[in-house]
């Protein structure tokens, strides 16, 4: 059998549009506010981290709930273009971490 051509086309994220450093102490959240004209964020961090989108605080996760209203936790990527509400994030860890969010433009 031959052997294949690759990866298809765009299954690969090109490089970053717009990079923030992220340096969380224990249990502070820290907000961001979406750079303009990014719909895509790529989350990396060396640890634990919870996500929430709007203008409400993220919390560290720690106990059950069935509430829709919760923090997300350890997102990898994510398209914010789903609600125009999403300008800014907050990120929470409950032990200090390093961690990038990567913007991308929508295509």
């Amino acid at each position: 059998m031959a052997k294949g051509t690759g990866l298809p086309p765009n299954t690969i994220l090109a490089a970053p549009d717009f990079v923030q450093h992220v340096s969380l102490a224990s249990s502070v959240g820290q907000a961001f506010d979406v750079p303009a004209g990014m719909g895509i964020v790529n989350f990396s961090f060396r640890g634990d981290f919870s996500v929430r989108y709007g203008s409400t605080a993220a919390a560290n996760v720690t106990t059950s709930s069935t509430a829709a209203t919760g923090s997300e936790i350890n997102p990898t990527i994510r398209d914010l273009r789903s609600t125009a509400a999403t300008t800014v994030i907050s990120v929470i860890a409950d032990q200090a971490i390093l961690g990038t969010l990567s913007w991308y433009k929508p295509a």
